[in-house]
């Protein structure tokens, strides 16, 4: 049976790619403070010590990663750097690193967001860690030629809306967003960012 790492697992959509993965895959789920193995995926030495004890792997897929959600005036420069070095390097640290463990023919996918290409006041942080993602993305696609890298970019989930009560009925289901990343895994592309057109 294949080998999936999840990164992001306990999360509304993580929790919907576990379900969906589950019946072809042995999912190894990685979260902050519960899984298979705790992680801060910001810590390059964490990292490369999770990925020695996993060993190899033919897929790994991150829902995870942290950014500030609030107008210009309420952003710090620290704000900047908390969510650069969570999201987005915490992302890249498990592609880089991860990379050097995976099986021949492995399948990355990491998390963006809609954000990236449209903007909405609160979401700058965010937007911008997006769009720097998707570039990450798509370079390392051309260089890593016996693997797969691919983005998903999802909007709100149905469901997160409901938890922060918001007005849902633009929310697409997580369950939606899990398949993106199954078709991110197993598309056979590599350099695509997949969304719910």
């Amino acid at each position: 049976m294949k080998k999936l790492v999840l990164v992001g697992s306990t999360g509304v959509i993580g929790k919907k790619v576990k379900e969906l993965f589950g019946t072809d895959y042995e999912v190894i789920s990685v979260n902050r403070t519960s899984g298979d193995y705790q992680l801060d995926m910001a810590d390059a030495e964490a990292v490369e010590s999770m990925f020695k004890e996993i060993g190899g792997f033919d897929a790994l897929i991150s829902t995870s990663g942290y950014g500030k959600w609030a107008s210009i005036d309420e952003h710090s420069i620290q704000d900047f750097h908390d969510g650069l070095n969570s999201k987005l390097m915490g992302q890249v640290n498990l592609v880089m690193i991860g990379r050097k463990y995976a099986n021949a023919g492995a399948s990355f996918a990491v998390s963006t967001g809609i954000l990236a290409q449209y903007p909405v006041e609160g979401g700058l942080s965010l937007g911008m860690i997006n769009a720097g993602l998707e570039a990450f993305v798509r370079g390392a696609a051309l260089e890593m030629k016996e693997m797969n890298i691919n983005a998903v970019s999802p909007s709100f989930a149905k469901e997160t809306m409901e938890l922060m009560g918001m007005d849902s009925t633009s929310g697409v289901p997580a369950i939606e967003f899990a398949k993106l990343y199954k078709e991110a895994i197993e598309s056979g592309k590599s350099g695509e960012v997949y969304h719910v057109s």
